[in-house]
């Protein structure tokens, strides 16, 4: 009789056991069904937000008002941009960089290592015109800024220090990381350089006679003595050398994010 009870028991154990692993079973299913039906439409236009939500919509801008909150409009819904991690436009798909910077990034490549870009317009210090009376000068200068990331992870800076770690399985794309880290290294040495000659060049293009010179002065409204000075050809050149090794580096740095491009085009090869 005890026996008869203790194997029921055992067996009445064993059933709970196993309804629980099959009940364990069936919720994963559901999780994992769940996943792949929230799979996003690339086709479709959308915003994927930080906590995991994806709205599809028609009409999707990124709105930049000065002094407030930037913020996305999806069919005339106000998302601020601080919630948003991905979103598609008609525009193409963005990235948010909010880990590393304001705004966002627009992929120009698709693969196992997404490839990133954003462009910033700027304006170079002004320069006075007149005699710094009136009107000012300043040049629009561009930057590009590249970022990566897999699937839809955040996106990462695109430098050797990042993609070294996250590319080393594929021997091609080290091979193009260091030949972009020797150039960095080699463009780092050129500005150094090139700025230490421009400044001692300049600074020592010309030189003082020992002689006067007599003229009138408009701002003092008085005629004064000015030290005669003298250009020295040699050290002027030198400057202008090393102001022309400084945009030849600044040149240069489209061919150093090639090695970047290649690097990841290899290894979503």
């Amino acid at each position: 009789m005890w026996l008869f009870f203790r194997d029921n028991v055992y067996f009445e154990l064993i059933k709970k056991i196993n309804m629980k692993k099959i009940v364990m079973l069936f919720m994963a299913l559901i999780c994992v069904s769940k996943t792949f039906s929230q799979k996003i439409d690339e086709n479709k236009n959308f915003i994927y937000k930080t906590n995991g939500e994806v709205i599809y919509g028609r009409n999707i801008d990124y709105k930049t008002p000065l002094f407030k909150k930037k913020y996305l409009l999806i069919d005339d819904v106000k998302i601020f941009s601080k919630e948003v991690k991905f979103y598609k436009s008609e525009r193409g798909f963005f990235g948010s960089l909010e880990n590393i910077r304001s705004g966002f990034a627009q992929r120009i490549m698709k693969g196992k290592i997404n490839y990133f870009e954003q462009v910033t317009m700027s304006n170079s210090t002004a320069m006075p015109m007149n005699g710094g009376f009136g009107m000012t000068m300043s040049t629009p200068t561009t930057s590009i800024s590249n970022f990566y990331n897999m699937g839809y992870e955040p996106l990462k800076s695109a430098n050797y220090e990042n993609l070294i770690v996250d590319l080393k399985s594929n021997v091609k794309s080290v091979l193009y990381l260091e030949k972009y880290h020797n150039a960095k290294k080699k463009r780092t040495l050129g500005y150094v350089l090139g700025g230490i000659a421009m400044a001692a060049g300049i600074l020592t293009s010309t030189k003082k006679t020992g002689e006067t010179n007599r003229s009138f002065n408009p701002n003092t409204g008085r005629i004064e003595d000015t030290a005669a000075t003298e250009i020295k050809p040699v050290n002027l050149v030198i400057g202008l050398a090393g102001f022309g090794t400084i945009i030849a580096n600044y040149l240069s740095s489209r061919k150093k994010r090639d090695y970047i491009r290649r690097a990841i085009e290899t290894y979503n090869e």
